[in-house]
């Protein structure tokens, strides 16, 4: 099935479930790496799930063939499993509501809705990036790798790093609804 992709693309279910039987192995890898045992296996299909469905959703954006689809796939699966870690990590350390603080608001819930919709908004600029660059950001603010740890994963200097980054900024940057975000 070397035209999934453009099946894909097309909204055929015949595409999704031939991307879901050759990468479930694969995304739940991903998942189980970052996850661990210390959620469960059901979060792991819950990320898996979460996957697939943005795919499913987000397939149009994807330009590129199988290798490439393959490494998307990763890092989207990468950034999942990562949100769902955090969220899940709040939720072991969370009091009850009698237990709050009172100055929760509508306001904060507010804010925080409006950072998380900045955040999605932030993930699919970064996804129309160069190849490069994309996989850089994805590292550095998803996957909250260093400039240094990056450079040795890439075979690259650590300026270049920095350098690929700042660019990438500039064009992010062009984006009003970004400009808060990238600060």
């Amino acid at each position: 099935m070397v035209d999934f992709i453009q099946r894909l693309q097309q909204h055929e279910e015949k595409a999704l479930r031939y991307v879901v039987q050759q990468y479930l192995g694969y995304v739940k890898a991903i998942a189980h790496k970052i996850l661990g045992d210390s959620f469960g296996h059901m979060l792991v299909e819950e990320c898996a799930n979460d996957v697939f469905l943005l795919i499913w959703q987000k397939c149009h954006q994807f330009e590129g063939d199988e290798t490439d689809f393959k490494k998307w796939l990763g890092i989207i699966a990468k950034y999942k499993a990562i949100e769902l870690y955090r969220k899940h990590q709040k939720y072991q350390d969370t009091v009850s509501i009698e237990q709050a603080p009172p100055q929760i608001s509508q306001d904060n819930i507010e804010i925080h809705l409006e950072k998380s919709f900045e955040k999605e908004i932030l993930l699919i600029e970064v996804l129309h990036l160069p190849p490069s660059e994309r996989e850089l950001f994805l590292m550095k603010y998803y996957l909250d790798y260093t400039n240094g740890e990056i450079a040795d994963i890439l075979h690259i200097s650590k300026a270049a790093v920095e350098n690929r980054l700042y660019r990438g900024k500039k064009k992010l940057a062009k984006n009003p609804k970004l400009k808060e975000c990238l600060s």
